[in-house]
């Protein structure tokens, strides 16, 4: 008998249903309270010096989270465009990253989160498409828990800030089991930073684009924890750019195509696919190999609209954002290289159609985009703070709102024609192999994996891995009669492992024209057995 293993989304939605106000639910629903102490008279200036000369220093205070107190607390702004540009515009309401164990490193809310980070919700007068944005992710791949939090200092109330977790050691912990392994943020802090550097080639952000074997050609794109994730890092690069048929080596290719594909169909452009080719993490196991994480929505559904000459996309182009855009891009090999191969683009494509259906179709998207707007509009109503009007708040669900150089499309406008549109979309309805069934059975040391399978003309395989901090490998599936199957082309493929190296599995088929994968949202769902 085979266990499927249910989503980390299926837990987090029973998690949402049974929330209390205590530091242990902060991302749990309702708006959370954040309080903040900062004992100086003028600690809005002390705080944007640090922030323009040393920005990642902190001001001690102390904290009260949903009622607990903490103290020795570092406090610092965070933030580039959602900084700099809001406080060119005088105002206070600027996002903030609060560390509770900044002095105290055992010093966490019960859950074990050590950080709370605030954003002002720049570009967004919904304040909803960074939540969403990670609710819809978070079905597909890991990523951040994400809610609202009403935000006081020193008594004084700034509003409602989207409140999101970081991709951090515990971040790492809980959805690959393990501590070990490195960080790479690929995001440049400091943007002043993100220029050639004397005697490189020309780079651009985080995009994964070879330039040499100089690590010191990459250090203004990446930021590393450990100077020893440098190795891994260019050695993905490398291998991207020069021997891309090794690419599984090196990389978990399933998550990335779940990301290129939650990027491409959310159109959320501030992010690798789009112009600036920021705003995602990379971990890397101890084999060596990179695990995909997205990070920051604030942009999603059509916020960042800018292409790849920095020409405003017009309201039509984001509604019909091509699925395969940027397939012939050699500026982003992640989406050149890998969509490039027959296999993967087909995986991609089965994954996309799987969001298709699931959220726009089902019409789950705006189902929930009125849950969260329900409830955080009581205390945007309350936020004088907020850096856009309140008619916006409403507006901005439908109509394009312009602010200076920047015009934010309607989220329920973008996503409505969207989702029709992508619904006839010719590479979206291609036929796809059907997977009727997929069992296994213990023999002694081996395990052998059989599955019911039509229209696989381009042959199916057994996806494998033995931990979940790993990425799955793979072997073919026979329907030859000589591998454990029940006879040659029945239909029924089948495939042997050593027991020992087994204990998550899922099933892919690849028909002449598409793909599919059993379960639906593997590698993030796959089957388990039992040892």
């Amino acid at each position: 008998m085979f266990k499927f293993h249910p989503p980390l989304f299926a837990i987090c939605l029973i998690l949402l249903t049974t929330y209390s106000l205590h530091a242990q639910d902060f991302y749990g629903s309702g708006v959370q309270e954040v309080r903040i102490e900062l004992p100086y008279k003028s600690w809005e200036f002390k705080l944007d010096s640090l922030k323009s000369n040393n920005p990642e220093a902190r001001l001690l205070g102390f904290a009260t989270v949903n009622g607990e107190r903490f103290d020795s607390v570092g406090v610092r702004y965070k933030g580039n465009s959602s900084f700099f540009r809001t406080r060119k515009e005088t105002s206070r309401k600027l996002p903030f990253n609060v560390k509770l164990d900044f002095k105290k490193k055992s010093q966490t809310m019960k859950s074990g989160h050590g950080t709370v980070k605030l954003s002002n919700a720049f570009l967004d007068p919904t304040f909803i498409r960074e939540p969403l944005a990670y609710e819809v992710i978070r079905t597909y791949m890991p990523a951040p828990l994400c809610n609202f939090s009403r935000l006081y200092v020193n008594n004084d109330f700034f509003g409602v800030y989207i409140s999101s977790e970081s991709i951090d050691e515990r971040f790492i912990k809980k959805h690959f089991g393990t501590e070990t392994g490195d960080i790479v943020k690929c995001d440049p802090d400091n943007w002043k930073r993100v220029k050639s550097q004397s005697g490189c080639p020309k780079g651009e952000n985080a995009s994964l684009t070879y330039l040499n074997d100089n690590i010191g050609c990459y250090d203004a794109f990446y930021e590393v924890d450990d100077a020893r994730a440098w190795k891994p890092l260019l050695n993905l690069i490398k291998i991207l750019n020069k021997t891309p048929e090794k690419i599984e080596t090196v990389l978990d290719v399933d998550q990335t195509l779940w990301m290129l594909a939650l990027n491409n169909i959310l159109v959320n452009l501030d992010s690798y696919n789009g112009s600036l080719s920021h705003n995602y993490y990379l971990w890397f196991d101890t084999l060596g190999v990179a695990h995909p994480l997205i990070w920051d929505l604030n942009m999603s559904f059509g916020g960042w609209r800018r292409n790849f000459s920095f020409e405003e996309m017009k309201d039509n182009e984001l509604i019909e954002y091509q699925p395969l855009a940027e397939i012939t891009n050699s500026r982003r090999p992640l989406i050149s290289k890998l969509l490039r191969v027959s296999m993967y683009r087909k995986i991609y494509l089965a994954h996309y159609r799987t969001i298709l259906d699931e959220w726009l179709l089902s019409g789950l998207l705006m189902q929930r985009a009125d849950v969260w707007r329900k409830e955080v509009e009581p205390w945007v109503k309350k936020d004088e703070l907020r850096l856009y009007p309140l008619e916006d708040f409403n507006n901005g669900m439908e109509k394009t709102l312009t602010y200076g150089p920047d015009h934010l499309i309607g989220v329920k406008t973008l996503m409505t024609q969207r989702t029709t549109w992508l619904d006839k979309h010719p590479l979206l309805n291609k036929p796809q192999p059907t997977i009727e069934t997929v069992k296994h059975a213990k023999d002694g040391e081996k395990l052998k994996v059989t599955a019911k399978i039509t229209d696989a003309s381009k042959g199916a395989w057994l996806y494998y891995r033995k931990d979940k901090m790993f990425a799955f490998s793979r072997v073919p599936l026979h329907d030859d009669g000589a591998n454990g199957d029940t006879g040659a082309g029945d239909g029924t493929y089948a495939a042997e492992l050593k027991l020992s190296e087994v204990v998550h599995y899922y099933v892919v088929a690849e028909g002449e024209e598409g793909a599919s994968t059993l379960p639906k949202k593997a590698s993030f769902e796959f089957f388990s057995v039992d040892k």
